[in-house]
């Protein structure tokens, strides 16, 4: 069952980036584009994420892939403007955040001692209902995620993912 990703808010960050990442290391396939879609510049493409129905994943690997400056620096300027992905399965939609960032002052941005986060994994979380998808959600874990303060420092990220199902029987598959 593949994701739909909605490349999103802006060409020239982080979907240029992260098409640029999916078509060389993951093989994101891309689709025609609706009016709507391309009237506010969302870009739809299916995701390398593979989910198959009641199947767990505690851990799979998408990609390993050093980032040099130029990636990092898109990264990270994506994380301080708060970019986030939204992504579909079954039509249901879900949003994240690519990253995070801490200790920075709320006027002066970016200070010594402030941290610049990147998300590499994502854990999705998708309820059933008599066989039927009826509820999912996408999070990111803390603990998984890479330090790209330093631009300057080329910096080696797997992306990954994990996959919960179980059964939602407080929602009804309409």
């Amino acid at each position: 069952m593949p994701l739909g990703n909605d490349g999103g808010v802006d060409d020239s960050i982080m979907s240029a980036t992260q098409r640029r990442i999916k078509a060389d290391r993951v093989g994101a396939e891309k689709h025609k584009m609706r009016l709507g879609e391309s009237i506010v510049g969302d870009r739809r493409e299916t995701s390398p994420y593979e989910l198959s129905f009641q199947d767990d994943v505690e851990w799979r690997l998408l990609c390993k892939t050093t980032l040099g400056t130029k990636e990092l620096m898109k990264f990270k300027e994506a994380i301080h403007n708060n970019y986030f992905f939204e992504m579909f399965i079954e039509d249901l939609p879900m949003w994240g955040y690519i990253g995070d960032f801490e200790d920075e002052d709320a006027i002066l941005g970016e200070m010594e001692g402030s941290h610049t986060f990147l998300f590499p994994h994502l854990h999705f979380k998708v309820g059933t209902n008599n066989a039927q998808v009826v509820s999912v959600t996408v999070t990111t874990e803390r603990d998984r995620r890479v330090d790209i303060t330093n631009v300057h420092k080329p910096t080696t990220v797997q992306f990954s993912y994990s996959v919960e199902w179980f059964e939602d029987h407080e929602l009804p598959w309409k």
